[in-house]
């Protein structure tokens, strides 16, 4: 006779061990058919069903029959065939399970769970099981209720081409009602130059958010210990910002804009996958498949409805989108000399006056600069939208020409000094002759 192996909890086995020796028993005429319904609790029209079923089939009928059917999940052999291939892929390699699935509903037509795949790379030592990590609770802060209320603006250096090239920079901006991608674009740093770039562009497309949440850079915030409570010391980034009346919000912590931080964990395993599935490996490729491909699929998969319908984004006006370069340039004070010349980066620039304005030395006067190298200089507190009128002077010619000016100057004043010690020497000799004959003239007096 066959072995038959039927996988059953333990429980389940000692409920049917007790159940056919019950049944033996009743057989073999040891005890009533009243007294096997009482022992195992069914009522007796049951125990006699049973009893016909026992005599007929033994202990086969003991196990349902849906048993012995596959489960509605069931793979197919040749559907489980395909999917370990494609696991096997070199340019699946490292990828998880959820965007397995993904590709193979969309490329091989074979619709399953992530966790079947997740099973399956499991069997085939693709993929290791790991524990879940016990954190201490935080409350989330909930999202805001309109579009555009509240952006979430950080950066995230990985090795977003693997070997295909060298590691960059990704500037992501998110919306907080809706968690859709707004811009995205990798550079090759996070200096202020990129991050000026960036946010010029997000506005001139989509406009200028209410407030922008983000992180204690120093592009963003003064971090100095004595800067805390002063509000007119802050950095340029955050000037300009308030120039375009948005508000920037800095996180103390990574968790309190994690919304952005776990979209940049998201996109450092997508993003990759799609890049090395489309054959990407320059940046103006990637910004170019990141705007028109990859932001509205993300998007469409992953976006959410904001609560409330309103747009709340600030329209810039023609002028603001026309001084855009002005509004984020750098502004420093630099004190005017007494030749009316100011130094900026090692360059000497000599003012002109103006019945337009009116500027004398020591003055403070507000150097800012485009991040094409263009300058504005005006003054400071007053007249500031009147532009002082500068011209570039040679750093070497000026330098020499102060050198010879300060060597005649000292010359000057050492001649000067010497003749006064001359002059005052052939008066002190004078005098001394003068004391001499005085006091001949005495003596011969008395002697008389």
């Amino acid at each position: 006779m066959k072995k038959i192996t039927i996988p059953m909890s333990q429980k389940t086995f000692a409920k049917l061990h007790q159940r056919v020796e019950t049944l033996d028993q009743v057989v073999e005429w040891r005890i009533t058919e009243i007294q096997a319904w009482i022992e195992l609790w069914i009522k007796e029209r049951q125990i006699r069903n049973l009893l016909k079923q026992y005599k007929q089939f033994w202990e086969t009928w003991l196990v349902h029959w849906l048993i012995w059917k596959n489960w509605n999940r069931h793979i197919k052999e040749k559907d489980r065939t395909i999917i370990i291939d494609v696991i096997k892929q070199d340019d699946f390699k490292g990828c998880k399970p959820i965007f397995i699935k993904e590709k193979l509903k969309d490329d091989y037509w074979i619709d399953v769970s992530k966790e079947t795949v997740r099973h399956i790379m499991i069997d085939e030592h693709i993929w290791i099981k790991g524990t879940k990590k016990h954190h201490t609770y935080r409350a989330k802060r909930s999202r805001k209720d309109s579009y555009w209320e509240m952006s979430q603006f950080d950066w995230s250096y990985h090795k977003w081409f693997e070997e295909r090239g060298e590691e960059s920079c990704l500037l992501l901006d998110i919306d907080d009602a809706t968690w859709d991608i707004v811009y995205a674009k990798l550079w090759d740093n996070e200096w202020y130059e990129c991050v000026v770039k960036f946010r010029q562009e997000c506005i001139e497309i989509h406009g200028i958010p209410r407030s922008i949440y983000l992180d204690k850079f120093a592009t963003y915030k003064v971090n100095h210990w004595k800067a805390v409570n002063t509000k007119d010391v802050r950095t340029n980034f955050d000037r300009s910002m308030k120039k375009l009346w948005c508000n920037l919000i800095s996180a103390h912590s990574p968790e309190a804009k994690w919304r952005v931080e776990k979209c940049n964990h998201t996109l450092q395993d997508r993003l990759v996958w799609e890049l090395r599935l489309a054959k990407i490996s320059t940046i103006e490729e990637a910004n170019t498949f990141i705007k028109k491909i990859f932001i509205p699929k993300f998007n469409k998969q992953f976006g959410v409805v904001a609560k409330s319908k309103w747009n709340l984004h600030i329209l810039p006006t023609k002028e603001q989108l026309k001084n855009l370069d002005w509004i984020f340039a750098r502004e420093e004070l630099r004190s005017l000399w007494q030749d009316y010349v100011i130094q900026y980066k090692n360059k000497f620039y000599q003012t002109e006056q103006s019945k337009e304005y009116t500027i004398y030395p020591k003055k403070k006067l507000l150097v800012a600069e485009t991040i094409g190298g263009d300058i504005h200089i005006h003054a400071w507190k007053t007249n500031e939208e009147k532009l002082v009128v500068y011209k570039e002077i040679d750093y070497n010619t000026t330098k020499r020409n102060r050198a010879i000016y300060r060597s005649q100057k000292n010359k000057l004043e050492k001649e000067r000094l010497k003749k006064a010690i001359i002059d005052r020497k052939a008066t002190k000799h004078q005098l001394s002759k003068e004391r001499q004959i005085y006091h001949k003239s005495q003596r011969l007096i008395d002697n008389l």
